[in-house]
């Protein structure tokens, strides 16, 4: 007969099973940190997106400034005017740019137009004149054509950072976009002339055109997230399009102007640069009009104060870069 395994042993070795309080109060401090956690992690994540989103941005702006130091002006194969005066643009300001920065276009006054290879574009009206431009996007990378020369690329994105932006209003021709680190696309306008009125229509001649921005702003389903810009953003549905572009007037001019007694006033602005970046941010809405900017509350509307405040595109969770002084 073997010996017997001594009690004071037996006890020391014997388990012992979690209560049904004890596993509730277990689970329940877990659910609580989850809770804690998955904010601050969520917060996190928003932040380096927006890092991340703002190192695109300031690499597209180093190359702007690269090629005004070579030729003199802001990037954009088809002059603002023009752009702005066609309807139903088959390209954005985006593209505009990028055609210019990295080749995939060449305009009618270049030497090599007419045995040139791509899709002929004309912009502008009788009224603006007219501008005719190939775009070929199996050479967007090759580099550009600039004033009847060839030159190597002035950007050079990675492949995350330019894809092709679907939903957009007016494409004709799908053609790969600047993206943010959600995905969506980063709007670009470029000053057309150094004075005048900041904002306003072709017949005006301003500073700045609102519609190389549209083909983003006014889309009902737009690119990675699929968001509804037209009936979410303050430059859709919102207003007329005199205060649209008035309210563009405000987001750039500089707040050193102050508030303005009436949202028209702010066309006799000051811009803050001769270019400008946009990225709807984290809730992938440029501007929205709800649970964003000066009205969080409430449907925005152009003729309140908050409207007119200098610093209004602070109160936005839109990224803006500026640049060219």
């Amino acid at each position: 007969m073997s010996p017997r395994t001594p009690s004071f042993y037996r006890s020391r070795t014997r388990s012992r099973a979690f209560t049904l309080v004890e596993l509730m109060v277990a689970i329940g401090i877990i659910l609580i940190l989850v809770g804690i956690l998955l904010p601050a992690l969520g917060r996190v994540s928003t932040k380096a997106r927006v890092t991340s989103s703002q190192a695109t941005m300031n690499e597209f702006a180093k190359a702007c400034d690269t090629f005004y130091a070579q030729f003199g002006y802001y990037p954009g194969i088809v002059p603002e005017a023009l752009l702005a005066a066609t309807a139903n643009a088959p390209i954005s300001g985006t593209e505009n740019a990028l055609l210019h920065l990295m080749g995939g276009a060449i305009r009618s006054d270049d030497p090599l137009y007419a045995a040139a290879a791509g899709t002929a574009f004309t912009f502008g009206t009788a009224t603006t004149g007219l501008m005719s431009v190939k775009i070929y996007p199996i050479d967007i990378g090759k580099g550009p054509r600039v004033e009847g020369k060839q030159y190597e690329p002035f950007f050079t994105p990675k492949d995350a950072q330019l894809k092709i932006a679907a939903g957009q209003i007016g494409e004709t021709l799908a053609l790969p976009d600047l993206l943010d680190a959600w995905g969506q696309p980063i709007g670009y306008i470029r000053a057309a002339k150094s004075s005048g009125l900041l904002t306003g229509v072709t017949t005006d001649n301003p500073q700045f055109y609102l519609e190389p921005l549209l083909p983003y702003f006014n889309s009902t389903s737009l690119a990675d997230m699929g968001l509804d810009q037209i009936t979410n953003g303050v430059f859709a549905s919102t207003g007329t399009a005199i205060q649209k572009r008035e309210f563009l007037g405000q987001l750039i001019r500089h707040p050193a102007m102050g508030s303005f007694a009436n949202l028209a006033d702010a066309k006799t602005g000051a811009a803050r640069g001769r270019y400008f970046l946009f990225s709807p941010g984290p809730d992938g809405i440029f501007f929205a009009k709800l649970n964003d900017g000066p009205t969080p509350l409430v449907t925005f509307a152009f003729t309140s104060a908050e409207a007119r405040k200098p610093d209004v595109v602070t109160t936005y969770n839109d990224i803006v870069v500026s640049g060219g002084g």
